[in-house]
Parts: structure tokens; sequence; C-alpha cells
């Protein structure tokens, strides 16, 4: 015998049979008239309507049998929930399933069985309309679909069944369900519920309050049924007055009662509540309201700390010493501007609020504005960039602008744009640059006569000196081109920022330039025992370069890397290969032995005139533009430049290049 598996669904459709509410109900002649019928039709000694419960089949109509259940482990009917057609088995001892199967080889000795399965609406497998013989038997594709037509109806009516037991639970439950509804609906709205009645004579009661009242008020429904005095007496007495003569107004116009006001509970707090109602003129001359009292002190404490905190961001959007405009982002029509950016542009408020942003922005920065918009999609803001913003008058100015993406409580996309009017830093950055230019130049003659003079007495030109005087003409001298080196990299940094710095880029190859400028700063090591070592794993790349310029910033790296490197260190020059945004690249990395970039320090390592320890620097040389002109040398020749550091690990230094399309 082979026991009946479970359905994968087996909990769902166990749901299904249980939510019928049909097992163990009496018997019922529309389900035994069809089950008689399926008899007659196969003229067969059983039939069953066979309902499969968890752990047995019970027979909700039987012919032919004198017991309404048996087991599902030994039942026929198990094994025909997994098929929508009808399971028959001709010869139930010729069959492996039940040939052993108690119920063929005992009472009732089952032989034929045929069980058309039996669904509920939603599709589960119920059980089955079945016909069963004691001899074994064939079943014609006629009577089949009788069967079929049967259990059909089976379906129909344990449906109409499972219906009609519903409409008459709603009916009978309908009145006490919606009874008990209203009351929990009143009861738990926010607030509370009520029915105020104030009478000719002037006295006042609540007729009906919800538990609302009393956890607002502190007063039961039965206190405020007799005498609306106690609900009164806990109104703030500023707000009492105020209460009063709405409640008259609104007795005088029959109109709806509606107010803000604040109570004090007996324990001292204070609440705010809100209360809405309609009147109602009754004949014998008073007046009763219907409305709600609602506790919204939470929410009237964040409202008002709402506007203050409004408040005080308009206080700091109007005395922002930088430019504000709120935009529409799809539009570009202004919402917003502040004192700020008037004076800047020197619109008045009426004028500005009539633009669009897009006004505000010079032709060639009109350009930019499909790159903005990618990086507003991708990031939700941009900037800080520097644009030029046109004025009242026509007249553009320089500013850095960031904007940032913001959605507003109806999800409009709207764009805050902060704009830093840098006209004032631009004309001091021109004059600096100018002073230091004209300075360079006009040193530089003179210098380079001083220089050549210090030089030749060093000689011996002007005679034999004495050792006390050549070692003041030393220092001199050394000194002198100190003042020199300072006056060139014055002189480039200036170039390079007004982009007048001239570059020649040719193809070239990596390794003889990192070698001529390992061997150039040898000497300079060896004065204080530091080694340079030069990595044997030079990656064979060709780069484009400005080959002299190049050299300059990798003196410049490798010199900085001695010079911050203790005596008888070591400074390392190495180089990687490596693929950057999906393109080769060429990373050359120097590396020295020193205590590493101070933390306070690293956020202006790359800036004109920033020194780490000014005492240090000062007693090792360097005027603090070394690393400035570096960066923008490679900037300009399409690199970047960047560092790491560790506390007493030393630095690392490194320039990473484009390596140069070997392609013809």
């Amino acid at each position: 015998m082979i026991t009946p598996e479970f359905p994968a669904n087996e909990s769902k459709r166990q749901a299904a049979l249980d939510q019928l509410r049909i097992l163990d109900t009496p018997p019922e002649a529309r389900f035994d008239r069809l089950t008689r019928m399926a008899a007659r039709l196969l003229d067969a000694p059983i039939a069953l309507i066979s309902l499969v419960d968890r752990d047995r089949q019970w027979f909700k109509s039987c012919v032919g049998l004198d017991v309404s259940e048996t087991p599902r482990s030994v039942s026929f009917c198990g094994h025909a929930l997994f098929d929508n057609q009808a399971l028959v088995v001709e010869d139930a001892r010729e069959d492996e399933r039940f040939r052993d199967n108690p119920l063929v080889t005992g009472d009732p000795n089952i032989r034929f069985y045929v069980g058309t399965p039996l669904h509920s609406a939603d599709g589960y497998a119920l059980g089955t309309l079945c016909v069963i013989d004691r001899k074994p038997r064939t079943l014609s594709e006629e009577d089949r679909q009788c069967l079929r037509d049967l259990a059909d109806c089976a379906e129909e009516q344990i449906s109409a069944r499972a219906l009609a037991i519903h409409y008459r639970d709603q009916e009978l439950e309908k009145q006490s369900e919606s009874l008990v509804m209203l009351k929990q609906l009143a009861d738990m709205v926010p607030g509370g519920l009520y029915q105020f009645r104030r009478y000719p004579d002037g006295s006042m009661c609540f007729p009906y309050s919800s538990k609302g009242i009393e956890r607002s008020f502190g007063v039961t429904p039965t206190q405020a049924q007799t005498d609306a005095a106690s609900v009164f007496a806990i109104i703030d007495p500023e707000d009492a007055p105020t209460v009063i003569a709405t409640i008259e107004e609104s007795s005088r116009q029959l109109s709806t009662w509606s107010i803000q006001f604040r109570i004090r509970r007996p324990d001292g707090n204070i609440r705010w509540i809100e209360g809405h109602s309609t009147p109602q003129k009754l004949p014998d001359g008073s007046i009763l309201w219907h409305g709600y009292l609602e506790d919204i002190h939470e929410k009237k404490r964040a409202l008002l700390a709402l506007q203050e905190s409004e408040q005080q961001l308009r206080r700091l959007f109007e005395l922002a010493p930088s430019g504000i405009v709120l935009a529409d982002y799809h539009t570009g029509g202004i919402i917003d501007v502040n004192a700020a950016m008037l004076k800047s542009t020197g619109y008045r408020k009426e004028e500005f609020l009539k633009l669009s942003y897009r006004q505000l922005l010079s032709p060639i920065e009109v350009s930019l504005r499909a790159e903005i918009l990618e990086q507003l999609k991708q990031n939700g803001y941009f900037g800080p960039i520097e644009q030029e913003i046109i004025d009242r008058n026509g007249n553009a100015y320089p500013a850095i602008v960031h904007s940032m993406l913001i959605r507003d409580s109806s999800g409009r996309k709207l764009l805050w744009v902060l704009a830093e009017d840098i006209s004032e830093r631009k004309k001091v950055e021109r004059l600096k640059n100018q002073f230091v230019s004209t300075v360079s130049h006009e040193l530089r003659t003179p210098l380079t006569s001083i220089t050549g003079a210090i030089g030749l007495v060093a000689g011996g030109a002007a005679g034999a000196i004495s050792p006390k005087a050549l070692n003041m003409i030393t220092i001199a001298e050394r000194n002198a081109r100190q003042l020199a080196t300072l006056i060139d990299d014055l002189l480039d940094i200036e170039k390079l920022v007004a982009g007048k710095l001239n570059i020649n880029m040719q193809h070239q190859p990596l390794q003889p330039l990192l070698e001529q400028a390992v061997n150039a700063n040898q000497l300079y090591g060896a004065q204080r025992g530091i080694t340079i070592h030069l990595a044997q794993d030079i990656p064979e790349a060709d780069i484009i370069v400005d080959g002299q310029r190049l050299l300059q910033a990798f003196n410049n790296l490798i010199s900085n890397a001695i010079k911050f490197s203790p005596d008888q260190g070591r400074v390392d020059v190495s180089a990687e290969l490596q693929i950057s945004e999906g393109k080769p690249t060429i990373t050359i990395t120097v590396h020295d032995s020193g205590k590493g970039v101070p933390e306070a320090f690293r956020d202006q390592i790359f800036q004109r005139f920033a020194q780490a320890d000014s005492s240090d620097t000062r007693s090792q040389g360097g005027t603090g533009l070394g690393l400035a002109i570096t960066r923008e040398l490679i900037t300009v020749m399409g690199g970047e430049v960047g560092f790491e550091s560790l506390p007493e690990q030393g630095a690392s230094f490194w320039v990473r290049l484009p390596v140069a399309d070997t392609n013809p």
C-alpha cells in the first residue's frame, strides 16, 4: 500500500476547507441527491462526497456505507487531490498503491474506484465525488463526463452553502458589530467626539463624550454629562474669554465653531487643543453642537519650532555674505533671492524675481549647462566652479558657484544656488601677481651680476683672500643662488597661473627621464649621506610631455624627499603601469624615509608658499613653491599629482600620466 502524499499547497488547501465550515455538519438532501444519482449512473453500490481533512476523509454524503469517515492514510481520495481529472482504479487488487489496503482486503472490499476531484471557488482541491464497486470494471468516457457534471453540481452546492452561511452570520452580527465599531471608532479617534448643549437659561453640559475627552481633559464622560463647568475650568485663563466669545458667535450665527486654545491639566502641564463643531438649534431653544476636540500639543510645538527655525534661516539667508538664489529646476524661474545677490547684480528684488537663472550666466557659461545638469542628475549637486555672472547693467563678474538639487513638499524640483562674488579677490590676485612678476624681473638682472661677481671673487679673480673671507663669500654665493631659485619659482608660478608658460609636448620614453632626475639629485643627497634608488622594474612606456618641465617636477619631488629624510636615509623612485578609467597610465612614486606629512598640513600641501613647519623648513631651505609648481606643471601636461603618508613612515608623492598611444 502506498500512503497518499500531502499536496505542496496543503496548508492553504486545508485553510480553504476549514473556511467553508462544512466538516462534521449534518447530512443535507441536496448533497444526498447527487450521491444517489452517481450510484445509479454507474449501477454501483457505493457513492460518496468525500472531503479530505488533516488526518481523515470525512463523508458529507454517503450511499452504501454506514461509516462517516476513514483514515486519510488509507484513503483513495487522498491520491485524487493531485489531478483535475478523475482518478480511476479499475481493479484495486492489481494496483500496487491499493492491493494491500485494508479497505481492499477487508470491508467494504473495494475493487473498482473512480474519484472526481471537488474544488473550492478559489481552486483548492477539497475532496472527491467518488463511486465504489466491489468488483472490477471499466469506465466509459461518457460515464466519466457525467460524473464530472455531478461533481460540478456538488461544487456549486458547497459554494452556495458557504455563501448562505456567510450572509446569515453577517445579518445576525450586523447590528451589534456596527454599534461596537462606532463605539471603538469614537474612542480611538485622535482627541474626542462630543455633543455640547447650551440651554436657554445658560446652563451647559456634554450629553455625550468619548474617552478622548477624558484623555485630553481628565474629565470623565459622567462628570461632563451633568455639568460642563468641570471642562471649562481647566481652559487656560488667557484663552477662556476667546473660547466663550466664539461659542456665543457660533450660537448667534449657527456657524461652525473652530478654535485652538490651551488647557491647564491638574498636573500643571499646558496642552494645546483644537476644537471643531457644528451647531443645531433644538425646539426648546437650546443649541446642540456636534464636534470633536483634539490634542494638538506636539503638532503645535513642532509648528512653532518650525516657524522659529524658518525665521532664523530667513535671517541667515538675508544676512549671508554670499549671494543665494532659489529657482525652479525645470523652468529656471527665480523663487527667492537674498540681499547679497541683489547687491552683487544691482537688481531690485521685484526685478530679480522676474528673471530666469539662465539670464544671469554669460553665453560661455550657458554652454556648460548640459554638463551642470548631468552633475545635478548624478550627484544632486555641482560645484564649486568659477562662473561669470551678468549684472543688471550687462557687465560680467566672477563668482564661485555651488548648487544643490532639492524637492519641495509637493515633489517639485528646486535648485539652491550659492554664488560668492570674487571680483575683489581677483583684483587682489592680479595686483599680487603683477607685483611678484615685476619684482622678480627687476631683481633678476642685478642678482645675476651679484652672483657672477661673487663667483669671480671666490675664484681668485681679485687676488688671494683669507679663509675667513672665503667662507663669508661662499655663504653669500649660496644665498644668492637660493634667491635666484626663488625668483625663478615665482616667475614660473606666475606664468602657470596666467597660462603663459610655454609647454612643448613631445613623445618621450619614461626611463631616461627618471634616470636623469635621479642622477641630477645624487650629489645633493650625498651631502647628507642620503642615497637615491631607482627601481629596476621601470615599465617600458612612452609618455607625451614637456621633458624639461617634467624633469623640473621630478627634481622638486626628489629634492623634497631628500630634504625631509634623515641623514644616512634613503629615497626610492619607482614606476607602475596601471589602468585608470579604462585607459593605461603610468604612476611614478617618490618615497622618502622622513616623519611623514603632518595631519594638519595635508589639505594645503600643494598650495603656494605652504610649509608644514616654517622653522624646520627654513633650516633645510625651501620656498614653499615647489609642490605648487609641480602640481601646476603636471596638470598642464594632462596628469595628476597626489601623496600618501603614515606617521613616522615617510611620505610617498606620486605623479600619474597617461601612456602615449602606440598605434601609428
